[in-house]
């Protein structure tokens, strides 16, 4: 009996460590439980055109630049114009034939920065053309020497870069008819490229250059190679080197853009390829800069089919809204036919086009994996589209915004999404974690907000109902 007793106190303080293991297992395992239901969104595309920044059709304006203006004139005329023009682009042609052969003065440089304000607090995002010449007399308007070329831009970069924010893209060498780098004293590629440099040098990293040939970005760049995505948004002269194209659709050659000799593995950069060729070049470079320009002469290329096949595969984000106006008369008379399930079928040309420019965000999927015992926190995966022509070139701060339906009160979710990734014509998956155990339980709608950070406008999405929304649905979330 003796003997038995400590098996028995041994056996005893086994079940008891056993039990309060298991109770101390249990209560962790009830206070860690979380259940959670998700309910994705629905993701039905809209037809509606969106209005967001840095994309669609533009409206043009010029002005010229002399000592016998003053300031406030620019201002007025720059008001009127921001005025008269409904679309968030605009081309801002700058004529500086008054000072082709002197110094660019103070006063012409104030009247710039003051239409630059205006567009700034107009919420424009320009487009910045500087030119000698709009009346087809480029050889003789152009200044006597190129470091006199060189001289302008150092002047004017200190205004331009004052105002980096609004504007977007730099186009073209200063040189040629209308600015448009043909029928020039400066057109030699040596030439080009000295400018180009000049450009790179003393022009704020935020705002893009534009070129106005594939051949002629290759040949100033010394590579066939397109930009590539480790080197894009990174700051050197490959990465912000866009295109702007006047003779888009033009003809077969879009009006001297294109050659008729194909491209080579032996071919110099600077060469012209065919139209097949540069269309592939633009598909690969144009995913991350922009191109845009003006179609112009009625022909098949710019048929509406055709049209849309081209523009898409260039990635052209920005068109003139006036230019050529029969090709746009065209469109506006077409019909787009798509499947029985695209949304746009039976829209004019002109509608489909448009809504197309640039960058069209669809919230497309979303799905939350979470283990409610293990996991610290919920993974949120969402599936963006983009059904636009190009991507946007601009980063935008996007953040989830969790909305309880028992008080309506939010809490703002910062996220590492990066736009940008999300090519024309594509769609990306994102990752995103969610901290669902600092939430109380209850209903949560769960949104995405995108802005632009110039601008502050919010970026609309193409999902129906929402089109000029500050937030797009991604879904609902209960804990219990």
């Amino acid at each position: 009996m003796k003997k038995k007793l400590p098996i028995i106190l041994h056996s005893l303080f086994f079940i008891f460590c056993f039990t309060l293991a298991a109770l101390t297992l249990h209560h962790l395992i009830s206070s860690r439980y979380l259940k959670i239901e998700y309910t994705p969104s629905s993701s039905e595309e809209s037809s509606q055109d969106l209005d967001n920044p840095y994309r669609g059709f533009y409206q043009m304006g010029g002005y010229i630049l002399s000592d016998k203006e003053k300031p406030k004139t620019a201002a007025n005329w720059c008001k009127k114009n921001c005025t008269s023009n409904s679309y968030p682009l605009m081309l801002l042609e700058i004529n500086l034939k008054n000072y082709s052969d002197s110094d660019i003065s103070t006063n012409a440089l104030t009247q710039l920065d003051k239409m630059l304000t205006v567009c700034t607090q107009a919420k424009k995002q320009v487009i910045l053309r500087f030119l000698y010449d709009w009346d087809g007399k480029a050889l003789s308007a152009e200044p006597s020497s190129l470091p006199q070329i060189k001289k302008h831009i150092s002047r004017l970069s200190t205004v331009v870069n004052k105002h980096s924010d609004c504007v977007y893209i730099l186009q073209g060498t200063f040189t040629g008819n209308n600015g448009e780098m043909n029928n020039s004293n400066y057109g030699d590629l040596n030439q080009i490229r000295q400018i180009i440099e000049e450009l790179d040098n003393d022009i704020s990293r935020e705002i893009y250059l534009a070129v106005r040939t594939p051949a002629q970005l290759r040949g100033i760049l010394r590579t066939s190679t397109p930009l590539s995505s480790s080197e894009a948004y990174s700051g050197t002269l490959a990465s912000r080197l866009s295109l702007f194209n006047d003779g888009m659709l033009g003809s077969v050659y879009d009006l001297g853009t294109y050659g008729s000799t194909p491209l080579k593995s032996s071919s110099k950069p600077e060469e012209q390829g065919t139209r097949s060729d540069e269309l592939l070049f633009q598909y690969k470079l144009c995913q991350y800069v922009p191109n845009g320009g003006e179609v112009t002469v009625d022909n098949e290329y710019n048929d509406l089919d055709n049209a849309i096949s081209d523009l898409s595969q260039m990635h052209v984000s920005y068109l003139n809204s006036e230019h050529d106006e029969a090709v746009l008369n065209k469109w506006k008379n077409s019909t787009y036919t798509g499947s029985d399930t695209d949304v746009f079928s039976g829209c004019s040309g002109y509608d489909y086009i448009s809504a197309h420019l640039g960058y069209r965000y669809v919230v497309q999927q979303s799905s939350i994996d979470f283990h409610s015992v293990l996991d610290d926190t919920a993974t949120l995966y969402l599936t963006v589209a983009n059904t636009g022509f190009s991507s946007a070139y601009t980063k935008f701060t996007t953040d989830l915004i969790l909305t309880s339906k028992d008080t309506g009160k939010s809490e703002k979710v910062e996220t590492t999404i990066d736009n940008r990734s999300i090519a024309g014509n594509d769609f990306s998956e994102f990752k995103l974690s969610l901290d669902v155990r600092s939430l109380k339980k209850g209903t949560y709608t769960v949104s995405l907000r995108m802005k632009d950070p110039y601008t502050k406008n919010y970026i609309h999405f193409a999902n129906k109902g929402y089109e000029k929304g500050k937030t797009v649905p991604v879904g609902t979330l209960t804990l219990q």
